[in-house]
């Protein structure tokens, strides 16, 4: 039985993590984070939701900013006011709407307001709910005015983290310091590009990340040799080396901690000396790739910590 341990590339590299997490993660490192919001009692009906929630993600992207970042404070956020529905006098009958749509950047943490967009859009459809989705994916995330309200709040976004960024790093030490590495990534991947202190904190999470990877590493080593000495028959060898393959780019350390749990296995089962318990050496890697690789990967795990928290409370009161 050959166990093989692969080496994932880049963003895939912590287990653990959901694939369609990692697929957006690298390409949210070093960008601002601007989380859409669409308050729950706003009225609005399903569709009519998930259309603002979608036009709101793409003007946060088409200006540079990520939809679903790192740092949960600012928030870009639409409130929609109905000024007009009425029933078309068409042949099956329509719902016909003219809605204003107002658009608000700021921090959603201590409420306060950045810049804002407003204009208004006609639409139509088989329900009012249908009929204000319709006028909501008519605003162009591209049109001048909504770009220029946009690229204010960024401005101000990027303003605070250049007051806030030596405080974020030293916060962010202070929870490594403590075994809380998720966390400490997480905050330093909130840095954006440009910023003075990105390098720095990219530094850092590459060693958080390299640092958790081994620790989680040897965890996957503690957990096969524990199943082995719970059965240590050919079933219990099986069992571990299964658990083996969810090892990624281990270190020496690890590989010999593996390799002498394997060598146990195959002593022991004598019955089975046939088969082979082989942990393959990781080929020798460039240093810089493999930095590069763990910052992706941690971005995977930065992105699933968040995900995991309580849900974020905002103080915005409609701007």
């Amino acid at each position: 039985m050959k166990v093989r341990i692969l080496v994932v590339a880049l963003a895939a590299l912590f287990y653990g993590t959901a694939t369609t997490v990692k697929a957006q993660s690298a390409k949210d490192i070093g960008v601002i984070s601007l989380n859409p919001v669409v308050p729950e009692n706003d009225g609005l009906g399903l569709k009519a939701t998930a259309m603002l929630k979608n036009k709101l993600n793409q003007i946060a992207t088409a200006n540079g900013m990520s939809g679903s970042g790192f740092d949960n404070r600012f928030i870009i956020t639409g409130h929609i006011q109905k000024l007009r529905s009425e029933q078309t006098q068409t042949v099956p009958q329509k719902n016909a709407v003219l809605v204003s749509i107002g658009i608000y950047v700021g921090d959603g943490l201590d409420g306060t307001l950045y810049s804002n967009f407003s204009t208004e859009a006609k639409g139509i459809g088989d329900s009012e709910d249908q009929a204000i989705a319709a006028a909501v994916r008519k605003l162009n995330p591209a049109l001048p005015q909504l770009q220029e309200a946009v690229a204010k709040g960024k401005q101000r976004i990027t303003e605070y983290y250049d007051r806030m960024a030596a405080n974020i790093i030293q916060t962010a030490k202070a929870s490594a310091a403590v075994g809380k590495y998720d966390e400490a990534m997480n905050m330093l991947f909130a840095i954006p590009m440009g910023n003075k202190d990105f390098q720095t904190a990219q530094s850092l999470i590459a060693q958080y990340g390299s640092t958790s990877l081994e620790k989680k590493n040897l965890d996957i080593v503690r957990q096969a040799r524990s199943a082995w000495s719970s059965d240590p028959t050919e079933s219990g060898a099986a069992t571990a080396s299964n658990i083996l393959k969810s090892l990624v780019m281990p270190s020496a350390k690890v590989q010999a901690e593996a390799k002498s749990l394997q060598t146990e296995m195959a002593a022991r089962i004598k019955a089975v000396s046939d088969r082979e318990f082989q942990l393959e050496k990781q080929k020798a890697q460039d240093e810089k790739e493999v930095r590069i690789a763990t910052v992706r990967a941690a971005a995977s795990v930065a992105k699933a910590y968040v995900e995991s928290q309580p849900k974020v409370v905002y103080h915005y009161y409609w701007w």
